[in-house]
């Protein structure tokens, strides 16, 4: 298949807030190694600070806990609303002081949020407190483990999957987890950077390195989980998207037209896909079948999220707050208008308009304070 529009992951301008954020590693500024492997295990000890400036704080993940919206974002802040999103409040305890990139629950209570370090924290009543299920150290003790099972099996992905693990291993804690996703309250995966892969069939007890298993050898970043009643979807840069038909056991790749890094994704329920990302770009599977067809925009500004808002009708937003809506299953778009908060890097729907995550903290979108257009 022809490919076109080659982006790599940095070098682009209309990507690079969007990206710094989700890859910046806190320590990364510090020279010395022994300070740095101090720092990681500081902020990762270290709870998050209680303070007012918090609701201001760079915001990264959003989702719903029954009626209370939660928000996470730097230096392990998460925030609480419980009247849609008007005012926020910080959760009264989270284990770690490290950056919050996803946010996920499968019901009311429970939830897991994920972020630097390789760090997976959980809660099960509903946001208030959470508990560390993982860390980057832990997980590269997963990924030996995945790679010692391959081996014993006699399969060839052993040898590289334990390489690939002992670098792990040696760098420490220092690698971001970029998304979480549960399908109900056992079931979930989390993706990052450099490929890292794990799921879990208990409700992160006990997680699971699933690296070795994505046609993945050259450990692209991996930004989302994308899933519907009959696919899961990991997606990264450089075209890595890959796909499975059987809840993760196995993987294969997705083929695209584009080669650039996609950051999030739509599955409808009658198969057709729609994944977007880098400069604006907007791709349409109808039907999860046959030919891709980009999706016009008149925008090169990175996407950032989406959601299905109604039947046939679709948003995009972007990072610079721009909204974009769909009224024909996303076979186009028009410029709905633009959030006055600067850029957006999640959003859901709420019964007033939508709440968005930004680098200024959590906030609403309606009719009264969108630039131009209406809130549909």
């Amino acid at each position: 298949m022809k490919r076109n529009n080659v982006d790599s992951l940095f070098g682009f301008s209309s990507s690079s807030f969007f990206l710094a954020i989700l890859l910046l590693v806190a320590p990364s500024s510090v020279t010395a190694e022994g300070t740095a492997e101090s720092t990681l295990k500081d902020v990762l000890v270290s709870p998050a600070k209680q303070n007012r400036a918090s609701i201001q704080a760079l915001q990264l993940g959003l989702a719903r806990a029954g009626n209370t919206l939660i928000s996470v974002g730097e230096r392990g802040v998460i925030l609480q609303s419980d009247d849609q999103g008007l005012h926020w409040v910080q959760a009264k305890f989270v284990p770690v002081s490290v950056t919050l990139t996803a946010v996920t629950f499968s019901d009311p209570l429970n939830g897991w949020a994920v972020g630097h370090s390789g760090v997976i924290l959980a809660t099960n009543d509903g946001g208030n407190t959470w508990h560390k299920q993982l860390d980057g150290e832990q997980a590269a003790q997963l990924a030996l483990a995945e790679a010692e099972s391959l081996i014993e099996a006699g399969d060839v992905r052993g040898e590289r999957a334990r390489s690939n693990a002992g670098y792990l291993i040696k760098e420490g804690a220092d690698k971001p987890i970029l998304d979480i996703y549960f399908a109900n309250q056992f079931d979930g995966w989390a993706i990052g950077a450099y490929g890292l892969a794990f799921a879990t069939n208990d409700g992160g007890e006990h997680w699971h390195s699933i690296i070795a298993q994505l046609p993945n050898p050259s450990g692209k970043h991996l930004y989302k989980v994308v899933r519907s009643a009959n696919e899961l979807i990991f997606l990264g840069e450089q075209a890595a998207v890959f796909t499975s038909s059987d809840d993760g056991s196995t993987f294969s790749t997705l083929e695209t037209p584009y080669y650039g890094s996609f950051f999030d994704g739509l599955l409808f329920e009658d198969g057709t896909r729609l994944l977007f990302g880098l400069r604006g770009n907007v791709w349409r599977q109808n039907k999860g079948k046959g030919r891709w067809k980009r999706v016009e925009l008149d925008s090169e500004v990175t996407l950032t999220s989406g959601l299905v808002t109604g039947e046939k009708t679709i948003l995009l937003a972007d990072q610079s707050g721009q909204l974009f809506l769909s009224r024909d299953a996303a076979t186009s778009f028009s410029l709905m208008g633009q959030a006055p908060f600067g850029g957006i890097t999640d959003i859901i729907q709420i019964p007033n308009g939508f709440a968005v995550s930004t680098a200024r903290g959590a906030h609403v979108v309606t009719d009264t304070n969108l630039l131009s257009g209406e809130v549909q």
